[in-house]
């Protein structure tokens, strides 16, 4: 499975993965999260990395919490409708999103698996085996266009009950766009455009032309299922550019300053969103048995 720059920021948008931080900027305080089997901290460059609008989104141990409390109450609802259902199986690649934000960035996954990402490990669908009555219960009746409603079924009340009344469930939509705006006006940046002329040397020189990290990492040659040695090997010069010439942190602190600046002048909007995120965090601690 292979993400272009553009899927893996749209990830980035709704789960901000990494760690999440408490929005007081760079010295926010991050939760200790398990390490990574697949990219290890210690060989990213984004490892000691927080964004400061982390603290508004949620981080990937706390979407894991919210998804797991929603499958329980759908679970629960199902079991009403009488319908056994069980949640899907399958296991998605345990590597941050925060990884790709600036393109690759870690010397593991680049090394392994160049510009894709690890396929996830599949498992039984649950909707397949509901039946048609099943999956109504479960997601609604579908929309004109095919589609399950998102909002329909026992989805749409679990996501309701961990929502709260008339409040949006997940990530509230101010933050998904100030951190989707963030990233698209830093690459504009002029120190940020002056680092990748740095980095787009330093691939020539190793035999790589491109102009960006983007372009690097959105190449159509390295669109195939499976990934080939070349592309490897440029993941890996990628990588090693990112680090010669400082991109990553370059990148960081110019998109981190428009941010700080932002969440200022939305500081009381900002508050409200996240105390509509610890509640709902709350929320899927108490249905789940945990504390928070």
């Amino acid at each position: 499975m292979r993400k272009t720059t553009a899927t893996a920021l749209l990830a980035t948008a709704l789960l901000l993965a990494g760690c999440s931080g408490s929005g007081d900027g760079d010295k926010a305080a991050v939760p200790e999260q398990p390490d990574s089997s697949i990219a290890p901290k210690s060989s990213s460059l984004t490892a000691d990395l927080v964004l400061p609008i982390e603290g508004y989104i949620f981080s990937e141990s706390e979407l894991g919490l919210m998804t797991n409390a929603m499958s329980s109450l759908a679970k629960r609802c199902m079991k009403r409708s009488g319908f056994d259902y069980r949640p899907d199986e399958t296991q998605s690649p345990d590597i941050g999103v925060m990884d790709r934000r600036y393109g690759i960035a870690n010397s593991r996954t680049a090394e392994g698996y160049g510009y894709h990402f690890p396929t996830p490990k599949a498992g039984e669908s649950a909707t397949r085996t509901l039946g048609e009555a099943g999956r109504v219960a479960l997601a609604g009746k579908p929309l004109a266009d095919g589609s399950f409603d998102p909002d329909g079924g026992c989805i749409g009340e679990a996501k309701r009950r961990l929502a709260g009344k008339e409040a949006e469930f997940g990530p509230d939509k101010v933050a998904r766009e100030l951190n989707m705006e963030s990233y698209v006006r830093s690459k504009k940046d002029p120190r940020v455009l002056s680092v990748f002329r740095t980095w787009s040397s330093c691939m020539a020189a190793k035999g790589y032309r491109y102009a960006s990290p983007m372009e690097a990492i959105d190449d159509p040659q390295f669109g195939a299922e499976k990934t080939s040695p070349a592309e490897i090997s440029t993941a890996r010069a990628d990588v090693e550019c990112k680090e010669k010439t400082g991109l990553v942190r370059a990148w960081f602190d110019v998109e981190s300053e428009w941010q700080r600046t932002e969440i200022e002048k939305k500081a009381e909007e900002l508050a409200r969103i996240k105390r509509h995120k610890t509640d709902q965090l709350k929320r899927a601690a108490a249905e789940m048995g945990e504390s928070r």
